[in-house]
C-alpha cells in the first residue's frame, strides 16, 4: 500500500504535466465559408438531404480544428470557401447500401485559386432519413477535407 502512493503521485504529476503541455494547435486557416449543398441535374436527391449534409458538414469542420471559424460569410484573407456538388446517386434497397459521389472544391478566398479539389463517395443504410444521410455525408467529407489539407 505504501508503493502505491508514490506511484499514484508521479502518475498523477506526469498526466497534469502532459495536459498542460499539450497546446491546441493553430488552425490551419482563420475561416471558412460553407456553400449550400448543390446536386447535378438528374440526381434524385431531397432538399432536406442538402441541407442536413450542410448543417453537419458546418458543424464537423468546426469541430475538426482545422478552421479557426465555420461561417457563412468569411472576409479573412486566409480564409476558403468549401463547396460541395453531388454529382450522382445511387439508390439501393436493404441491405445494400445506398451512396452517392461529391465533387469538393478548396478555393482561398483572396485570390481565388483552388487549394484542393476531389470527387469522394459518400454512404448510408437505404433506409436512413435526410438528417442522417446528411450527417453520414458530412462525416466522411469532412474525413476527406482533413486528409487533403494536412
Amino acid at each position: 500500500m505504501r508503493r502505491f502512493v508514490p506511484v499514484a503521485l508521479l502518475l498523477g504529476i506526469f498526466v497534469a504535466g502532459a495536459c498542460i503541455s499539450a497546446k491546441d494547435a493553430e488552425p490551419k486557416y482563420k475561416t471558412a465559408e460553407v456553400k449550400q449543398f448543390t446536386k447535378a441535374d438528374g440526381v434524385d436527391l431531397t432538399q432536406d438531404y442538402l441541407n442536413a449534409a450542410y448543417a453537419h458538414l458546418r458543424d464537423d469542420l468546426q469541430k475538426s480544428k482545422l478552421f479557426g471559424a465555420v461561417v457563412a460569410d468569411a472576409d479573412a484573407a486566409d480564409s476558403v470557401i468549401v463547396q460541395c456538388n453531388v454529382l450522382d446517386f445511387t439508390k439501393a434497397h436493404f441491405p445494400v447500401i445506398a451512396s452517392a459521389h461529391v465533387d469538393v472544391t478548396i478555393t482561398r478566398i483572396s485570390d481565388h485559386s483552388v487549394l484542393q479539389h476531389t470527387t469522394t463517395k459518400v454512404a448510408w443504410q437505404p433506409n436512413s432519413n435526410d438528417d442522417t444521410k446528411g450527417k453520414l455525408s458530412s462525416a466522411q467529407i469532412t474525413a476527406e477535407i482533413k486528409k487533403l489539407l494536412q
